[in-house]
């Protein structure tokens, strides 16, 4: 099972042992990732707000109901705090039933929001998120809380996640992209765990190259 630790192996291996100790980064690898990400987020920050405020302007032309969109997620800790993107769904558009999370052609996107998914162009706030210390730019991703409670009902091991920051992008994310059902949880839970026993800022710099080529297209997720 590669580049992912199993569920069963938890419990071996001295694996358990560290994420029950409750600090898997080291006070140095904590300020580093720390320096990384306001340097990183700063910067792409001045250099594309033009750009942000193009899509702003256009999600305000295109759809009707207000630019940004905000909701309580789970960073380090179990802490919350408000995450923000850019609005892709209908206002008041709902939640389906039988889904953990939205789905990748779902009804209540709107077109132009479709486009902003695509290319993950609504994630372009959470730079916002990581300056004020919320997240990471990478890190497992930010759970919904009822998310994470049925998650946690069927996975009590996903606790472990909230372990590092939350992250914009992430090893679960580059190799399996997102998912919406239950089964499928498992395996990215495995993915964010390795990350955790195996975080280096080197490994941050492979996540961060990944999620531009996705971006770009060059490779699909999962690969």
């Amino acid at each position: 099972m590669k580049n992912r630790v199993p569920l069963e192996s938890i419990s071996g291996s001295g694996k358990l042992s560290v994420f029950k100790s409750g600090q898997v980064l080291s006070r140095r690898q904590h300020l580093c990732k720390r320096a990384f990400d306001l340097g990183f987020s700063i910067s792409a920050l001045i250099l594309f707000a033009p750009f942000g405020l193009l899509l702003a302007i256009l999600i305000k032309f295109v759809s009707e109901g207000p630019i940004f969109y905000s909701q309580v997620r789970v960073t380090q800790g179990g802490r919350l705090f408000t995450l923000y993107k850019f609005r892709t769904m209908r206002v008041n558009a709902g939640q389906p039933q039988g889904t953990m999370s939205t789905k990748e052609n779902d009804p209540r996107i709107y077109p132009f929001g479709r486009f902003l998914r695509r290319y993950h162009l609504d994630e372009f706030p959470q730079l916002w998120n990581v300056i004020k210390g919320d997240m990471s730019i990478v890190g497992p991703r930010a759970e919904y809380i009822k998310t994470l409670e049925v998650a946690k009902q069927h996975y009590p091991e996903f606790g472990y996640r909230e372990l590092v920051p939350a992250g914009i992008t992430g090893w679960a994310q580059v190799r399996q992209g997102y998912v919406d059902q239950i089964e499928d949880y498992e395996i990215k839970l495995e993915y964010d765990l390795y990350y955790i026993l195996n975080y280096s800022f080197w490994m941050d710099l492979q996540v961060i190259f990944l999620t531009m080529l996705t971006f770009l297209r060059l490779r699909g997720h999962g690969a």
